[in-house]
């Protein structure tokens, strides 16, 4: 399916990204992030070491391939995807054990023929996507009776100086908006790493969602909805909601 301009800016823009800005805290260069992301991922999914040990997860939107890290310490099965070349290859260096596949998040059911695993992991992706439902549409299919699904989703309003900084930061090129970013928070302007904020400003697509509007997707997907903020993300506004089929009675 052709991709609009706005969706096509998009993609490249975490190309670049994964290309260029890997040297980041919450990434695979930070060594307290290695040693902690598997209790983190627990924390996440409000699930015991033992539980988790075996399954089988897909990693949708891997980026650098942090949380397939995570996920292979634990003991994991684990396939990685993403839309373009340069995340795919950041993950397939970084984590060798996982299997990653370049592939649309929309086009994931068709791709995957059919496979089911035990965990769909969806963090920080569909809020970049035009389609935001259809993409949570397009995870819930590639759940079973007993899979489980987490998403990470923006959720609260960045503002109207984040607004018109995404709006300056679009007119230039990728290389002239990292350039912009760190002058940006060399004069103290913004603050945080520049991968975190090129992420914040750089993609066309940056979307929100309620989290009444995210209850009522799991609702009519027949999912439970369980939303926790984790100890290492203490204080975001953001939405972290794990959903599981709901039993009948």
């Amino acid at each position: 399916m052709k991709k609009t301009n706005e969706e096509a800016d998009t993609i490249e823009s975490f190309d670049y990204q994964w290309r260029n800005l890997s040297d980041s805290k919450y990434l695979l260069t930070d060594e307290d992030w290695k040693r902690n992301v598997d209790s983190y991922i627990l924390d996440e999914l409000g699930v015991a070491k033992e539980w988790i040990n075996g399954k089988t997860v897909i990693d949708v939107g891997c980026g650098g391939g942090r949380w397939t890290y995570g996920f292979v310490k634990l003991g994991c099965k684990v396939t990685a995807t993403d839309v373009s070349d340069g995340p795919c290859k950041s993950t397939k260096e970084n984590v060798p054990q996982a299997d990653v596949l370049k592939v649309d998040v929309f086009e994931l059911p068709q791709r995957m023929k059919g496979v089911k695993f035990d965990i769909i992991w969806c963090w920080g992706v569909i809020h970049h996507t035009a389609d935001m439902k259809g993409a949570f549409d397009s995870l819930v299919q590639l759940m079973h009776k007993d899979s489980v699904l987490h998403l990470y989703v923006y959720s609260f309003d960045r503002g109207v100086r984040i607004r018109i900084l995404r709006r300056l930061v679009n007119l230039f090129s990728f290389e002239s908006r990292e350039r912009i970013i760190r002058l940006l928070i060399k004069l103290n302007i913004l603050h945080g790493s520049v991968h975190e904020l090129f992420d914040a400003l750089s993609p066309k697509i940056n979307r929100e969602i309620s989290e009444s509007s995210l209850r009522e997707w799991f609702s009519a997907a027949g999912l439970e909805y369980r939303q926790y903020v984790p100890q290492w993300a203490k204080g975001s506004r953001d939405l972290f909601a794990t959903g599981k089929r709901i039993r009948a009675s």
